[in-house]
């Protein structure tokens, strides 16, 4: 069963493919989700970046704002749930602590995936934010493997080892 799970998980690790939107940008960079209904996009990146257009120098909170504003960019949706706020955060030793509204906690499976992932990456170039912590109400989510997410955790198809490409039908 454990196996099967990890195997899901990184299955669908492959659907954030490419990140990115091929534009070269030396700015602050907001990350979404791929419109699933753009059907010229079926088969790319499931979480593109558009550039941040706020003043220079964003905060944590700047940033959350641009991010459940929504993107500005054609086939891109926002993932997080209608009504969500940030209620609060705290930065202390590397670790940015997301504290979000209740409407965080109804996220689950490939949709928290996308979420947690659009935060970590968009908040990771936040000078001094090393980890991501991402809580619903003061909680934090026990069905997730680890409780800190970094950007570098993000896979692509390129970074996946040969094994889970091509897995061996072992049978123990």
């Amino acid at each position: 069963m454990r196996r099967l799970l990890l195997s899901l998980v990184l299955a669908l690790s492959l659907l954030l493919a490419g990140c990115g939107t091929g534009r070269e940008s030396s700015g602050v960079l907001l990350y979404f989700c791929t419109d699933p209904n753009d059907h010229s996009q079926l088969h790319g990146p499931a979480i593109q970046s558009q550039p941040y257009l706020g003043p220079s120098g964003p905060g944590v909170e700047e940033l959350v704002s641009a991010l459940l504003a929504g993107p500005t960019q054609d086939g891109l949706v926002s993932p997080f749930p209608q009504g969500l706020s940030l209620q609060s955060w705290a930065l202390e030793d590397g670790l940015l602590t997301l504290n979000f509204s209740e409407q965080y906690g109804g996220l689950a499976d490939i949709s928290l995936t996308l979420a947690d992932y659009c935060l970590v990456l968009t908040l990771s170039q936040v000078e001094g934010v090393d980890t991501v912590q991402i809580q619903s109400a003061g909680h934090t989510y026990h069905s997730r493997s680890h409780q800190t997410m970094k950007a570098d955790e993000v896979l692509t198809d390129q970074s996946l080892p040969e094994e889970v490409l091509h897995p061996s039908d072992e049978e123990n």
